[in-house]
């Protein structure tokens, strides 16, 4: 990222934080962290000091240095990259607020085999060996160098605070993105390439996939034999010499998903380059019904969102409801019903989400949109249903109707008198003869639409 203030950028270097307006080829230097192992009591301790990574520039060396002994007073360590040395910079040219770097001692493990670059040959004493790894932030490459300092008569090279050391980068190691997606049944390019400072190394190289602790190896080349082993995949041996050792993988499957290693050994330094490989297929998101629905008030209707075909297993689904034109977030609709996972013949999967609407004339011209989320999709899925509501008809009875409910009435009204004068007809039995009389006639007069067998006679 180029600064937007027109003025001469320069370096700060304040409590082991360092920025910059120029990309490392640009400006050539870096602040990385130095780590060196400690043995303290039997454990093995880390410590971490700031170091400054000055890569050959334009300037000499002499100016070089005098900029290096600007940061002795700061505590910083700083590794001078002289030439004869290779452009790490070429691999790594980004914003150097974007990039992380890391730099430790490397051990060859007792092997020692001079190292055929310059005053390499014929040297008793083991080189001094370490190596700078930058990476970027967001996994678009990754670079290790190996730096080499001419042999020392110490038997065990002490590094001080504010100390100088004046190395080459003598062989690098990068790949592209170190996490690649991709969908499946496409072609694939792993991205791995070297450069060493001298002509025709002797070098292995290797791909080797590792998923779920196993490892199984897919390519070998050795330049002493010129023989390559091919097992899975497509690497070109005549692009090796010339530094490209990059993997083609043709009509992935899910079985090519996994962490792919890209090793170099050019003896003794041996570096690897990892590449996660992830496999993402975008879903297929249906709902049902159609985009538009028509109820009668009151009436039920099964909203069902179909999602399939995805890969990875993780993804979020959701039914909002939407009333257009309102600015206020949509509501989440709750008690969401889901089917099991589907797991399809290629290896992808699906799911269907729904839930039970009841008509209600307040959803008239609302939107039901089921929103699909996953990790394949930049910007999340959106199916909608566009409700119109139609209020319940009501019902109005004929004259004829009116006329039977009428009649209807009537008859109940007359059940109910013929109901009153049963009790009256039996009070006789229990009363004088005097008040017999009196109390035929108002049964009679009680019943009048009786029969008349309800009133005693």
């Amino acid at each position: 990222m180029f600064c937007n203030v027109v003025v001469i950028c320069f370096w700060l270097l304040n409590a082991g934080s360092f920025s910059a307006c120029f990309t490392l080829k640009q400006s050539g230097r870096m602040m990385c962290s130095f780590v060196e192992e400690q043995y303290y009591l039997g454990e093995i301790k880390y410590l971490q000091r700031n170091a400054l990574l000055l890569l050959n520039s334009p300037d000499t060396e002499e100016e070089r240095a005098a900029r290096a002994r600007e940061f002795q007073h700061s505590g910083v360590i700083t590794f001078l990259v002289k030439d004869p040395s290779l452009h790490v910079a070429r691999h790594a040219d980004e914003d150097t607020d974007k990039l992380q770097c890391e730099m430790k001692r490397y051990s060859t493990a007792g092997i020692h085999a001079p190292w055929p670059g310059a005053g390499g040959v014929g040297s008793d004493t083991p080189d001094n060996w370490f190596t700078c790894t930058i990476k970027h932030r967001e996994n678009q490459f990754s670079v290790t160098a190996f730096l080499r300092q001419p042999p020392s008569p110490e038997s065990e090279l002490r590094i001080g605070e504010t100390d100088t050391l004046r190395v080459s980068a003598v062989f690098v190691v990068h790949s592209g993105p170190t996490v690649v997606e991709t969908a499946l049944r496409r072609d694939v390019r792993l991205d791995c390439g070297f450069s060493v400072d001298h002509a025709r190394p002797d070098l292995t190289v290797e791909w080797r996939l590792q998923l779920r602790g196993d490892r199984r190896k897919l390519f070998s080349y050795a330049s002493r034999s010129g023989q390559a082993e091919r097992l899975e995949g497509e690497v070109s041996v005549a692009e090796i010499p010339r530094g490209n050792a990059s993997l083609r993988l043709a009509g992935v499957t899910l079985k090519s998903e996994g962490t792919y290693v890209c090793s170099v050994y050019v003896p003794p330094l041996y570096s690897s380059q990892d590449i996660q490989l992830d496999i993402v297929e975008s879903p297929r998101v249906s709902v049902s019904p159609s985009s538009s629905l028509t109820l009668q008030e009151g009436a039920e209707e099964k909203l069902v969102c179909d999602i399939d075909g995805y890969y990875p297993l993780d993804v979020q689904v959701e039914w909002l409801r939407e009333v257009p034109g309102e600015r206020r977030l949509p509501h989440v609709v709750k008690h969401i019903l889901f089917t099991s996972h589907r797991h399809n013949m290629d290896g992808t999967y699906g799911i269907s989400a729904f839930f039970l609407l009841r008509a209600s004339l307040q959803d008239h011209g609302v939107d039901y949109t089921c929103r699909v989320s996953h990790k394949s999709l930049r910007v999340s899925i959106r199916k909608s249903v566009h409700l119109a509501m139609e209020a319940a008809p009501q019902i109005v009875p004929s004259q004829s109707k009116r006329n039977e409910q009428q009649e209807e009435t009537v008859l109940n009204r007359e059940h109910e008198e013929c109901s009153r004068s049963a009790w009256i007809r039996l009070l006789p039995s229990f009363l004088s003869s005097k008040a017999e009389g009196w109390i035929r006639s108002l049964c009679y007069r009680t019943a009048t639409h009786c029969s008349a067998e309800m009133c005693i006679r």
